[in-house]
């Protein structure tokens, strides 16, 4: 039976926003879940509903102002080093001497860590920067400062692995490539990645758990990924390109559950029957249309329906 790799039991968090007042907003309340070793967790949620927070308090960086977090049985109150040895957190807020060059930035952080510089040239030359070693990371983009934040973060080798919003700012090849890279290395060591991303087709690739928070930053669910995707309401998703923009008064004429961007809206059904349907529907306003195809819902889907309060 797989170890408990993380638990977190009532945990509250706020901060304070006038101190000398002592006012304080309330960022997480009573959060409270479980993931052994080995599973791989996302965590989704409105925007403003702690995500990061909760990260963070994982990470220890911040301590929670009350219920505990424990890392492989270690409570971060109590054995906060002994709990770090099994962390570490990736996060665009680690900030570089620009100054230094790539290589002189690994050795500042391989002699922090104990390890080699060599440790890290494998996800350098699967992410085609090793030939950027003796230049600045003042020439760098904000992608390829990203890659060198995950390849310090992998130098440690963890065994729990913190991500946020680390393939943010890169184009969908190099997404792509550390989505591989880091499900070979699961594969291989089996570590458990908890992360925070926007991008439905990252979280989808890489984790098969989801932890979804309310706004106010209280606890929703924590949900297997395809159990989640058999309990939505819908099961298929017509995509549906116009050729001028459309309105909700139109979309809705030809199917009740939608979603309208400027000239293209999806459309929501429960069955193939209903794709008929709804297909013959288009076809009937056939002059209008540029284009439209059909697909199974995907987790792009559950953040729209978690945002508009149709997950249940």
């Amino acid at each position: 039976m797989s170890e408990i790799a993380v638990n977190v039991k009532n945990v509250k968090k706020g901060f304070y926003v006038d101190e000398l007042l002592r006012k304080k907003v309330q960022i997480l309340d009573d959060i409270s879940f479980s993931i052994k070793e080995g599973e791989n967790l996302a965590m989704i949620g409105p925007n403003g509903c702690g995500k990061t927070t909760l990260l963070k308090t994982i990470a220890t960086i911040y301590l929670p102002d009350s219920g505990t977090v424990e890392i492989f049985g270690n409570d971060i109150n109590k054995k906060l080093n002994e709990a770090r040895k099994y962390l570490s957190f990736v996060s665009p807020g680690l900030s570089f001497q620009n100054k230094l060059t790539l290589r002189e930035t690994l050795k500042f952080f391989c002699a922090v860590l104990d390890k080699k510089i060599d440790d890290a040239y494998p996800f350098l030359e699967r992410m085609n920067i090793m030939h950027m070693l003796d230049k600045r990371l003042e020439g760098f983009s904000e992608g390829q400062k990203g890659m060198v934040r995950l390849a310090i973060g992998l130098l440690k080798s963890p065994k729990i692995l913190l991500l946020d919003e680390v393939v943010a700012n890169l184009d969908v090849e190099r997404k792509e490539t550390v989505i591989e890279f880091l499900n070979e290395l699961d594969k291989k060591h089996d570590f458990t990645i908890i992360m925070v991303d926007h991008d439905p087709s990252v979280v989808d690739k890489i984790c098969d758990k989801i932890l979804i928070l309310k706004q106010g930053g209280q606890f929703f669910k924590l949900v297997a990924v395809d159990e989640l995707m058999k309990s939505l309401p819908y099961k298929f998703d017509v995509n549906v390109t116009f050729k001028k923009a459309v309105n909700e008064s139109f979309a809705k004429q030809i199917w009740s559950n939608y979603r309208v961007h400027h000239n293209t809206v999806r459309y929501f059904t429960q069955s193939e029957d209903e794709v008929e349907a709804l297909t013959k529907r288009l076809m009937k306003n056939h002059s209008e249309l540029l284009e439209f195809s059909t697909s199974g819902v995907s987790l792009e889907d559950v953040y729209w329906m978690m945002m508009n309060g149709e997950l249940k």
